[in-house]
């Protein structure tokens, strides 16, 4: 999606309580280990993501976003997604029994993700416009605080748009040039948004192949919720860095044999899980999946590359700390690697 220039005008305008960008209170102070240890208490299950609630409360936030009247910002609508997929990955919603309740946990996680971010208040009244029946604000609190209770409270979600800054400032090859590093945060932002249902307008699908899931009943899925079930499957971490790198293959092609050394010798990429991001996000927004095959090489080259999977292990030190890679810039990648969020672009 491209934002319209009004929409960017309304970016500026906002002061966030919540940068998705910078997720800690205390950014400074928050190793990049710090993000990879809160990353697998913040990501959706699979099951979470290709649930029949899940896609409605999807569709609502979608065409609450997309309601010229609302002004619903994408942040807002992004992380009001995420609340959703959390609290499905956590808790059932009987469908069957209360074909309301998805709708409600829509409007309560969008109205919280607009106070987490300072944004202008949700009308609860304008959003249900045209809806059969409405909820009530005491109605809506009540499922505030439930969701709340399923979060545990853990409001300020890890996202991929979190890692976006760590891995242009220590994977990009230097000389660093700020305006391209921006155009490609920018664009890989944009990437992001695309597929994640209810932040961005639907897309013509490109005739791509996407990766099978490990379901019976994959085969009935749209072809974008098919993607967007399937890119549950990754950590934050993976998500950014494909889509830096599809990115930068638009943006700074003449830049991104680095960024994919760079990248490579993070001890924390699955370059596997990598190169699999890589595809569906390119099936899904039609970007050019061309640096996935360096990925690939990648993956199969003798010095092995540290695997952190989905559900990766905080207490495991000796993956965080696994030799890796061998481009020329690696060396000084891997140090800046683990360096403190204050030198990220």
């Amino acid at each position: 999606m491209d934002m319209a220039t009004g929409e960017e005008e309304v970016v500026e305008a906002y002061d966030y309580e919540f940068d998705l960008e910078n997720p800690f209170t205390s950014p400074a102070d928050e190793p990049i280990t710090s993000l990879l240890d809160a990353e697998g208490h913040h990501s959706p299950s699979v099951s979470a993501a290709a649930s029949d609630a899940r896609r409605v409360a999807a569709g609502f936030i979608s065409k609450v976003r997309y309601d010229g009247e609302l002004e619903v910002h994408p942040r807002v609508a992004y992380l009001a997604l995420n609340y959703v997929d959390r609290y499905l990955s956590k808790r059932q919603l009987a469908c069957e029994h209360k074909p309301w309740a998805p709708r409600l946990l829509a409007i309560s996680c969008l109205t919280l993700a607009a106070k987490m971010q300072r944004a202008a208040a949700i009308s609860v009244a304008d959003i249900q416009r045209g809806e059969e029946f409405m909820f009530d604000e005491e109605k809506i609190q009540r499922m505030e605080r439930m969701v709340l209770d399923t979060l545990e409270w853990r409001t300020r979600s890890v996202t991929p748009l979190a890692f976006l800054g760590f891995f242009l400032s220590a994977c990009f090859p230097q000389p660093w040039h700020p305006p391209l590093l921006d155009a490609i945060k920018a664009r890989a932002v944009d990437l992001l948004l695309r597929v994640q249902p209810g932040t961005s307008a639907p897309a013509a699908t490109p005739n791509a192949t996407v990766l099978p899931l490990d379901s019976a009943s994959a085969h009935l899925l749209p072809p974008m919720h098919f993607a967007e079930v399937k890119m549950a499957e990754f950590s934050p971490s993976v998500a950014a860095a494909a889509a830096l790198l599809a990115a930068a293959g638009e943006v700074a092609g003449a830049h991104l044999h680095g960024f994919e050394a760079g990248v490579a010798a993070c001890p924390f990429v699955n370059s596997e899980k990598l190169r699999e991001c890589g595809e569906v996000m390119a099936a899904a927004c039609g970007v050019g999946p061309g640096w996935t095959a360096a990925a690939a090489a990648a993956a199969s080259a003798e010095t092995p590359v540290t695997v952190l999977g989905h559900h990766r292990s905080a207490s495991s030190e000796s993956e965080r700390t696994t030799t890796v890679g061998s481009a020329a810039n690696s060396a000084d990648a891997k140090r800046r690697c683990m360096g403190p969020p204050r030198q990220w672009g």
